[in-house]
């Protein structure tokens, strides 16, 4: 009843200080809660925690579908609906998309389940449940620029007969752009039911959004340490978020929009900052962000902290369905082995071998029959053209000139100037005379020069002949008056062999040690 007084004041204050932006939006939400479950134990909360989401939804101006204690085809048809109403209100539209109840995963999806499911073994979830991939494909398709979805589910599996084919908890979910996807536990980990009248998580996020200009970010890491202090850190809220504009249930002082999202801190920021508080307050400021390398700062410079073991157990969890998120997303063989043997003893280590199996068989079948895995080939489709003979009354066709449009197509002449290049030669000039230097290379025998004297051998015969020839000497010297003036005869050998010339004149006799002149007369 308080509650309900306090949601009256709070929307009457909200009316009157709501801003211009924050009522030109549209907003709606699909609030869930079942309770009365017919195959396995009831939960007291999810119903009340139903009812107080939409007391706070409808303060904060939103048009909520409540849905209780819905079976699995009242659940569909509510789901339906509500995406076919929005769907009409345009883009500019918030929608938001609440369930408190029973929750579980198979195979790394995550279902919801109505009051009226029957589930016997692992098969029949598929088949009675409710899955959120669905939900998140519909939110996916409404034209709507946030979406918001808080699961206060998972509480535990009330099915032990496949409780060993399960994980703990929720698995994670891929949020698409604009969207945020808040979870009342760390994915891998079972939420209370609570012993008051609502749940830890929704009775926390009541408290939390209601303050004024509170961004959505902020609304959940409040609820994060709100949550984790109540339960002794059993339960530590986590979200996933791609929002693309701020969002704030109410509107701040004077109607001023959400606050803008803080910019992630580098490593060593935070590293200083945690070292200037106290081991609680670091704590507590680690729990609010849920940030896995702040919890590794936190542990590091405060290992020996009361607190230090359960934010490692946060830590080894939050990396554990990180690489079962990333084994799923990939969805094959060798990401599943890799794992198994990071994770051996993991309470998904069986769906785990049950989905590697799986994978290696698409894979056998994939190299053994490449065409197995794409599609088949496209039918041929024959068209049979059957001729038939249709009588057809002579008609008068008019003929209608159509006068011809020619297209004048102008060209443009452009010219291009053209760039004459002189080609400049630079004439240098030597400055005084030039001389030229001739040099004869002189080339010097080294040594004497040696003659070969070639002999011959034996005697050398020379056959010589005399002939007299008469030789007329003139002299004056010594002569005498009345002398005979005879000239004496000389006798001369000449070598046959030589040659005397055309004239056959006798230029020199050496045999007379001097030179005479045979007057022109001829020898005989």
């Amino acid at each position: 009843m308080l509650k309900r007084i306090a949601f009256a004041l709070l929307a009457l204050a909200a009316l009157v200080g709501t801003s211009a932006g924050a009522s030109a939006e549209g907003r709606f939400a699909l609030v869930l809660g079942n309770s009365k479950y017919q195959t396995v134990p009831a939960l007291p909360n999810p119903v009340r925690d139903a009812e107080a989401v939409t007391d706070l939804l409808s303060t904060a101006g939103f048009e909520v579908s409540l849905a209780l204690d819905f079976g699995r085809s009242d659940m569909h048809r509510a789901v339906r609906d509500f995406a076919t109403k929005v769907a009409e209100k345009g883009k500019d539209t918030v929608v938001l998309v609440y369930f408190a109840g029973h929750g579980l995963q198979i195979n790394g999806e995550n279902y919801l389940l109505p009051v009226d499911a029957k589930i016997e073994r692992q098969s029949d979830v598929a088949l009675e449940a409710l899955r959120l991939a669905d939900v998140m494909n519909m939110l996916d398709t409404i034209p709507s620029k946030t979406r918001i979805v808080i699961l206060d589910a998972c509480r535990n599996n009330p099915f032990e007969n496949i409780e060993d084919k399960t994980g703990r908890g929720l698995a994670i979910v891929n949020a698409p752009a604009g969207t945020v996807v808040a979870y009342s536990t760390s994915p891998g980990t079972q939420a209370e039911d609570g012993s008051g009248t609502n749940s830890p998580f929704t009775s926390a996020l009541v408290d939390a959004a209601t303050e004024k200009g509170a961004a959505l970010e902020t609304v959940f890491q409040n609820v994060r340490l709100a949550v984790h202090k109540a339960t002794d850190g059993r339960q530590t809220p986590w979200e996933v978020t791609a929002l693309t504009e701020p969002f704030a249930f109410f509107p701040g002082k004077g109607g001023d929009k959400a606050e803008e999202p803080k910019p992630e801190k580098p490593e060593a920021v935070w590293r200083e900052e945690l070292r200037s508080y106290s081991p609680k307050q670091a704590y507590d400021v680690a729990v609010r962000e849920d940030n896995v390398i702040v919890y590794q700062i936190f542990v590091s410079l405060y290992p020996e902290a009361a607190f230090a073991r359960k934010l490692r157990l946060i830590i080894e969890r939050r990396l554990e369905m990180l690489a079962w998120f990333d084994a799923m997303t990939l969805n094959s063989a060798a990401a599943f082995e890799a794992f198994l043997a990071r994770y051996p003893k993991s309470d998904l280590a069986k769906t785990a071998q049950r989905l590697l199996k799986r994978a290696r068989r698409r894979a056998l079948m994939a190299s053994t029959s490449p065409g197995a895995l794409g599609l088949t080939p496209k039918p041929e489709i024959r068209t049979v053209v059957r001729e038939v003979r249709v009588p057809v009354e002579k008609e008068v066709i008019r003929r209608v000139e159509v006068p011809v449009v020619k297209e004048v197509v102008k060209i443009k002449e452009v010219r291009v100037p053209v760039v004459k290049i002189k080609e400049v030669i630079k004439r240098v000039e030597v400055p005084g005379p030039v001389r030229i230097k001739e040099v004869v290379k002189t080339v010097r025998v080294p040594g004497p020069v040696r003659t070969k004297i070639v002999r011959v051998p034996g005697p050398v015969r020379v056959r010589t002949k005399t002939i007299r020839v008469p030789v007329r000497v003139p002299c004056n010297c010594g002569r005498r008056t009345g002398q005979n003036s005879r000239s004496p005869s000389l006798n001369l050998r000449i070598n046959p062999r030589l040659s005397f010339g055309g004239s056959n004149r006798v230029q020199r006799v050496p045999s007379l040690g001097g030179r005479f002149q045979s007057q022109g007369r001829r020898l005989r």
